[in-house]
This record gives C-alpha cells, structure tokens and sequence, in this order.
C-alpha cells in the first residue's frame, strides 16, 4: 500500500496536469485512401528538392523549414512556374529546436511525386495526409526503371511498384473518374 501512495501522484501529475498541459504530446495522422489523397491535394507535382533553409514562420515566428523544389511535371493544379517553396513546420533557430514526431521532411537531392494540401496556408506539414503524399521516385536495380514508391516503405517492393509514367497515369485516371 506504501508504493501505490507514492506511485499515485506521480500518475496523477501525468495524467491530469501533463497531458492537458501540451508537455506530453504524440502525432496522429488519419489513414486515408489514394483517392482521398489525390481529391485533397490542390497541387500535385513531380518534382526534385533543390535546397532547405530554416527561417521563422511568417505567421508566429517559429522554426519552419522551406525547401525548393524544382517541378518536373504539373500533374495536376493551378501552378505554372518552375520552382515552389514549400514550409515545414520544425527546424533549428537561432539556438531553439522545434521537432514535430512522426514528421519527414524532404531530404535535397530526392526526387518525387507530392501531393501538396494548400498552395495558400501556412500548414504544420504541407504535403496532404503528411507521409501518404510524399512518395519517392526510385531507381529498380532489376531493371534500371525508375518507379514510384510511398516515403514510408520498404524497398522490396519496387517488382510491383508502379514506373513514373504508370504512376502519373494512374493519378490522373483517378482524377478522372473522381471529379
């Protein structure tokens, strides 16, 4: 009985003061469908990262990486230029660390397919659905095609991963039969 009193207002000061407080905090991400990813996504692009640069958000000033990425391909979407910057939040600041759990962010040098949100607000991770609109072109070294694979996935799986082209088509029959 001596050990349940001492233990309890440790579980006490977790769960009613902690919790609340924001101090313990955990990511959860919605599952969505393909199609719900495509139909959410104002831009869809193939792209490349060119660059990252941590700055504060113009909105309240915290960390927020922007990478540049050169657009390959418009598959769908009001955009007509041939860079996009887009903002994640996190990132180190003049000595201060913001991180966001279960967040990926873009690494330069990758090439990819993404599916971004919103072209106009300022989100806390800009691609729709977080890690289920980012996906990575890749080379197959079975057959030196380049396909397309979800960021979080293991790379076995490039024998039935669709090729760019496939991919794309795919996307836009979607599209098709869901707008």
């Amino acid at each position: 009985m001596k050990r349940l009193k001492k233990i309890f207002p440790i579980v006490f000061l977790i769960t009613f003061v902690l919790l609340p407080a924001g101090i313990a905090k955990a990511t959860t991400i919605l599952e969505v469908s393909f199609a719900e990813v495509i139909q959410g996504a104002e831009l869809i692009f193939e792209g490349r990262v060119l660059s990252e640069e941590t700055r504060p958000s113009p909105i309240d000033g915290r960390p927020f990486t922007y990478f540049t990425f050169e657009i390959i391909d418009v598959i769908n979407g009001p955009y007509s230029g041939n860079y996009i910057e887009l903002g994640f939040a996190g990132g180190t600041l003049r000595g201060l660390t913001l991180s966001v759990s279960n967040m990926r962010m873009p690494e330069i040098g990758e090439r990819g397919v993404y599916f971004v949100e919103s072209l106009t607000q300022e989100l806390v991770h800009p691609l729709y659905g977080w890690h289920q609109g980012h996906y990575l072109v890749v080379t197959d070294p079975a057959n030196l095609q380049e396909k397309v694979v979800p960021l979080l996935t293991n790379l076995n799986v490039l024998a039935t991963a669709q090729t760019v082209d496939e991919f794309k088509q795919n996307v836009r029959d979607i599209m098709g039969g869901g707008r």
